[in-house]
């Protein structure tokens, strides 16, 4: 892999770009089928389009379900980490994957004029590198 490759792409090109969003308003148990369904860890939250926390299955583990809450009723609101770290299509991965690291997040929401247009999390940019690995395999 070149190493300039690497160190210039940008976040918009090999970020999710298909993100599901969930309102604030949803319940625990509503979040932890959809975790079920889309098959991935968290999911950015919106109120009227604009990002105002992120949750994770670790969330609902840990606020909800270890307190004995019940999920029925628990509104994501109440467990969500609010105003999550962000980051722009125009940053360059190697900046997020830097950002990831000293603050121990596996997924950043990506955000242009206050709005999120995607999701990176720490596996995109894994395979990002092990793609650029094999187009320079045999080379």
């Amino acid at each position: 892999m070149s190493k300039a490759q690497f160190l210039s792409v940008k976040v918009g090109d090999i970020m999710t770009k298909n993100v599901v969003c969930i309102d604030a308003g949803i319940t625990a148990l509503e979040v932890a089928k959809l975790i079920a369904k889309h098959e991935v860890e968290g999911f950015p939250v919106s109120e009227r389009g604009r990002l105002v926390g992120i949750v994770t299955g670790w969330d609902l583990l840990t606020k909800v379900m270890s307190k004995g809450l019940n999920p029925k009723e628990v509104k994501v609101k109440k467990f969500m980490t609010p105003s999550p770290i962000t980051c722009s299509p125009d940053d360059t991965a190697l900046e997020v994957a830097k950002l990831m690291v000293k603050h121990g997040i596996k997924r950043i929401p990506v955000v242009k004029n206050g709005e999120i247009v995607g999701f990176l999390t720490s596996y995109d940019i894994t395979m990002y590198r092990r793609i650029l690995d094999y187009s320079d395999f045999g080379h």
